[in-house]
Parts: structure tokens; C-alpha cells; sequence
């Protein structure tokens, strides 16, 4: 009996040592300025602005992607709209959109953001590298038919040492549900 639980006790520590390096790569988070607000519930970001303010999400991990050339990196996320359940009612104005940082000199430091949102990409629920790029004009300005045409006409350019982050900053009703969030290199 003694042996049985001895074994039982190896089996339980090291399920749970197996359960702590299977955890995911990085955490969702997310950020708000008042009256806004945001939540996260498992894989789904609640954003509210109704009342205005901002709200959006990133992902910890994503860190690890800085220095990756442009033509290196995927990303997506997914929304609707709440309570109208659709894709359009929440979009207007360049929001929800994907910021992601770009450094064009190669010091790591982000020079400016390029913007891709979820209106220029056609109200579909889905934002994506095949989706217009609109560059900050700290970096050009501009705009792309997509993120691979963005990469081609800036070869050395790289993503930057800081977080992509999802963002909605224009007053709409209800909220925005964002899901399958992802950047990766």
C-alpha cells in the first residue's frame, strides 16, 4: 500500500510539472482607457466604447516576434459585433484594427505603426496579411493592397521591440467581441 501511494504521488507531481510546461506561449490581455472597458474571458476579448474612450487586447508572447522581417509574420483576429451579432455595426473609422509596430532603420525602436483594419478589409469578421496595410505617416503613409506588398516594397524593414496590439477607439453601439487572435512569426 505504501509503494501504491508513493507511485500515485509521482504520477499526480508529474502530471502537474507535464500540465505547467504545456501552458500556452503567451496570455491574452487587455487594456482600456475610461469610460471604456474591456474584459477576457478564455480566447474572447469583450470591448465596450459605447460611451467612448478606447479598449483593446494583445497577446504577452508576441514580444518575440520583434525583429522578424515584415514578410515573416502572420496575424489575425476574428470579430462581431454585440448585441447585433453581425460584422458591420461595430466597424467605422479604421476600428477594430491590428497596430503593429515597425522599426525601418534596424535599432529595434518602433518608427511608426502600420494599421490594418476590419472596414478596409471589407466588414467580414476577419482581419488578416491579406488585408489593406495603411503605414503611419511617420513611415510613409501610403497604402498597401496587402501585408505581403508591404513587405516586398520594404525589404529591410522589421517588426519592432514592442507589442502588436488590437485596438477600437471610434464611439460605437454595443460592443465588440474579438476571437482567434494571433501574430506570429
Amino acid at each position: 500500500m505504501k509503494k501504491l501511494c508513493i507511485v500515485l504521488t509521482a504520477l499526480a507531481l508529474s502530471l502537474v510539472a507535464m500540465v505547467a510546461v504545456a501552458s500556452p506561449p503567451g496570455k491574452l490581455k487587455c487594456f482600456s482607457g475610461a469610460p471604456a472597458t474591456c474584459s477576457v474571458s478564455q480566447n474572447t476579448v469583450t470591448l465596450d466604447i459605447s460611451s467612448g474612450g478606447f479598449a483593446g487586447a494583445f497577446i504577452t508572447s508576441t514580444k518575440s516576434i520583434s525583429g522578424t522581417s515584415l514578410s515573416g509574420v502572420t496575424f489575425t483576429f476574428q470579430y462581431r459585433c454585440d448585441p447585433s451579432n453581425n460584422t458591420t455595426s461595430c466597424v467605422g473609422g479604421g476600428v477594430p484594427r491590428w497596430s503593429i509596430p515597425i522599426d525601418t532603420n534596424g535599432d529595434g525602436k518602433t518608427d511608426g505603426y502600420a494599421f490594418v483594419d476590419a472596414q478596409n478589409c471589407g466588414s467580414t469578421g476577419t482581419v488578416d496579411n491579406s488585408c489593406p496595410v495603411f503605414p503611419a505617416s511617420t513611415i510613409g503613409g501610403g497604402s498597401f493592397a496587402n501585408w505581403a506588398a508591404f513587405a516586398a516594397a520594404n525589404p529591410t524593414w522589421k517588426i519592432a521591440n514592442a507589442l502588436p496590439f488590437m485596438i477600437t477607439d471610434i464611439t460605437e453601439p454595443g460592443t465588440t467581441l474579438i476571437t482567434n487572435m494571433s501574430i506570429t512569426n
